[in-house]
């Protein structure tokens, strides 16, 4: 695979929910719950927005929507949904993951998760699906100040696998996620889970 610059593509940088687990469901469930508790409508179109994007993004965008939040309590809320769930159900594993994570590894290229999901989250979760040990690089969302769409997830993965943005691939299942990855530089590949790709982001 080679760049327009003529580059070698050598990395891939994976989104995690709903690229690598299917997690993206529950999460949408987690906060339409955690809504509830405080006499908040979070519909589908809020949590559209909101997807693919950290706590600090979400917690701006709810804050401007309702009045009155405890987002403290309302993120907490939706977090111990989540727990619970996995917990009982497991986390189920996109189909073919293993398999193109093997190739990539046993064909040197280069792995990191971007995720804006917290570190520790990420790890447990990859951890629970055994496939922790495939991935050089993590950035969280813990560890970025703006969340996606914004492209600081993607500069700083590039950075920390001290490759150049024209050799990495950033894989996404969300809008918000491929609006974080091409601004950044990087060629992005959309596999769709619970959104289709807007028109704007087709190429």
């Amino acid at each position: 695979m080679n760049s327009k610059n003529n580059q070698t593509i050598n990395a891939v940088i994976f989104d995690m929910d709903g690229t690598m687990i299917d997690t993206e469901k529950i999460k949408e469930n987690s906060w339409k719950y955690a809504g509830d508790s405080q006499n908040l409508v979070i519909d589908d179109k809020i949590i559209s927005e909101m997807r693919g994007t950290n706590k600090e993004y979400c917690k701006e965008l709810l804050c401007k929507k309702f009045k009155n939040i405890d987002f403290k309590k309302l993120y907490n809320d939706r977090n111990k949904f989540i727990e619970k769930y996995i917990n009982i159900n497991g986390i189920e594993m996109k189909k073919g993951l293993i398999e193109i994570l093997q190739f990539l590894k046993n064909n040197n290229y280069k792995i990191a998760v971007a995720s804006s999901s917290e570190k520790e989250t990420i790890r447990r979760y990859l951890a629970k699906i055994k496939v922790l040990e495939f991935f050089d690089v993590i950035v969280a969302g813990d560890m970025v100040k703006k969340g996606k769409p914004n492209p600081e997830f993607y500069l700083k993965a590039v950075e920390l696998l001290n490759v150049t943005k024209e050799q990495c691939i950033g894989i996404e299942d969300s809008n918000n996620g491929i609006l974080s990855v091409y601004p950044a530089g990087l060629k992005s590949i959309m596999i769709p889970d619970l959104e289709e790709p807007q028109k704007k982001l087709e190429i």
